[in-house]
C-alpha cells in the first residue's frame, strides 16, 4: 500500500484536512511552534495550585489511575516533588491488561496509596459499546467519557464526605493525545449520541450521580477545562478542581519509563509501543482508525515529536511497524461479546470533530 506521507513528519495525505505544499511538507510542520510560559513560570503556577489544595484533610488529591505510563508518572511526580496524600480512582472498563493490573497494584504498594477501582456494570458499558460501533464506528467515546463522569461524580461524594473537593490531578497530555479531527473526546459528541433510553440507564447506575453528569453535559472536552475558566466556573459545585501535569512540568515521553522501572517494577510489553497498553481494546480502537483514517494515535504522536526534535523521520518511520495496521484477532470476539455483527460497524460514521 502506497502511502503518501509528510516529508517532514509521517502524517499521511489521508489525514483530515491535511495540507500537502508543493515540496510535500504538510501544514503542520510549516505552522509556528506554540509558545508556552517558561517552565520556571509553570512549576510555579503548579506550586501554587498544590499550595491551596495542601493539608485540608485525609486527602489532597484524586488520581485517575490504570497502570499506564502517564498516570502512573502523575502519581510519582507528586509524591516525590510534593509528598502529596492520594486517593486513586481506578475506572475498570472490563478489559484491562494484565501489564496495567501488575503494575497499579505495585505502584498503590510502593507509595501507600488507597486506590477505589469503580467496575461500572458490563452490561451497561457493552451496550454503549455497541451503540457507538453502530452509529459512528468507533467505541472509545464510552471509556473517554464515563471516565471523567465516574471521576466527577467520585469527587462530587468525597465534597460530600470530606467537606470539600480534593484537586483532581491526570496525565493528559494535549499536545501529545488531542487529535484534531478524529478525537472522540468530546461531551458533546457522548450525549448528543446516546437515545434517551441510554441516558436515563446512565443516570440510574450506582455510580453516576445525576447532578454530576448534567453539569457536564455542555462540556466539551473535560481535560481541557482550566481551573478559574468560565467553563470551570459553569459547572459549579459539581465541578472536579483537575489539571494536567504535563501542562505544568516537562512531559519526556521517553525517560518516564526508565523512571517508573526503577521506582517500582513498572512493565510494559516488549516490541510494542508503550501508550495505552493498559486497555486490551487499544489494538482494534486503533485498527479502527487505520482502516478509516490511514494512520494511527501513534503516527500521530510520532509526527509532533519529529516537530519538536525529539524523534527523527527514520525512526518514526521504524515505529509504524509496531502499529495496529491489520485486523487484530481480538476484533470478532469483542464483536460477539457486544452482540454486534461485522456488517453493522458503521465505517460511514463521523467520529467527533
Amino acid at each position: 500500500m502506497n502511502i503518501i506521507r509528510c516529508n517532514r513528519c509521517i502524517l499521511p495525505a489521508t489525514y483530515p484536512d491535511l495540507r500537502l505544499n508543493g515540496e510535500g511538507v504538510c501544514h503542520l510542520c510549516l505552522m509556528p511552534p506554540e509558545t508556552r510560559p517558561a517552565p520556571e513560570e509553570l512549576k510555579k503556577r503548579l506550586d501554587e495550585i498544590i499550595a491551596v489544595h495542601r493539608g485540608k484533610g485525609k486527602y489532597e488529591a484524586l488520581v485517575g489511575l490504570s497502570g499506564g505510563k502517564d498516570s502512573s508518572y502523575v502519581a510519582y511526580y507528586l509524591r516525590r516533588e510534593y509528598g502529596l496524600k492520594m486517593l486513586g480512582i481506578n475506572f475498570d472498563n472490563g478489559y484491562s491488561s494484565d501489564y496495567a493490573v501488575r503494575n497499579l497494584t505495585a505502584l498503590v504498594d510502593a507509595y501507600g496509596i488507597d486506590l477505589v477501582v469503580l467496575r461500572p456494570a458490563q452490561t451497561f458499558l457493552k451496550k454503549l459499546f455497541a451503540h457507538f460501533l453502530r452509529t459512528h464506528g468507533e467505541f472509545c467515546s464510552v471509556c473517554n467519557n464515563m471516565g471523567y463522569l465516574l471521576m466527577a461524580s467520585y469527587s462530587l461524594s468525597q465534597q460530600r464526605a470530606l467537606g470539600y473537593t480534593p484537586l483532581g490531578v491526570g496525565g493528559w497530555s494535549k499536545k501529545y493525545e488531542f487529535q484534531p479531527g478524529i478525537s472522540v473526546t468530546s461531551m458533546q459528541y457522548f450525549f448528543k449520541n446516546l437515545t434517551p433510553e441510554l441516558f436515563a440507564e446512565l443516570i440510574a447506575q450506582p455510580f453516576i450521580e445525576e447532578k454530576a453528569v448534567r453539569a457536564y453535559m455542555n462540556v466539551r472536552d473535560p481535560r481541557q477545562v482550566k481551573i478559574n475558566s468560565n467553563e470551570h466556573t459553569a459547572l459549579g459545585d459539581s465541578v472536579i478542581s483537575l489539571i494536567q501535569l504535563p501542562d505544568y512540568v516537562p512531559w519526556d515521553l521517553f525517560r518516564m519509563p526508565g523512571i517508573l522501572r526503577a521506582e517500582f517494577g513498572w512493565e510494559q510489553p516488549s516490541g510494542r509501543h508503550d501508550s495505552h497498553f493498559d486497555c486490551t481494546l487499544f489494538p482494534i480502537k486503533e485498527y479502527l482508525k487505520f482502516k478509516k483514517y490511514g494512520l494511527t494515535q501513534e503516527t500521530i504522536k510520532n509526527s509532533i515529536l519529529i516537530r519538536e526534535g525529539l524523534l527523527t523521520r527514520e525512526k518514526a518511520l521504524e515505529r509504524i511497524k509496531m502499529e495496529q495496521t491489520t485486523e487484530p484477532e481480538s476484533l470478532h470476539p469483542f464483536l460477539r461479546e457486544l452482540g454486534v455483527d461485522p456488517q453493522e460497524v458503521n465505517e460511514e460514521g463521523e467520529w467527533s470533530r
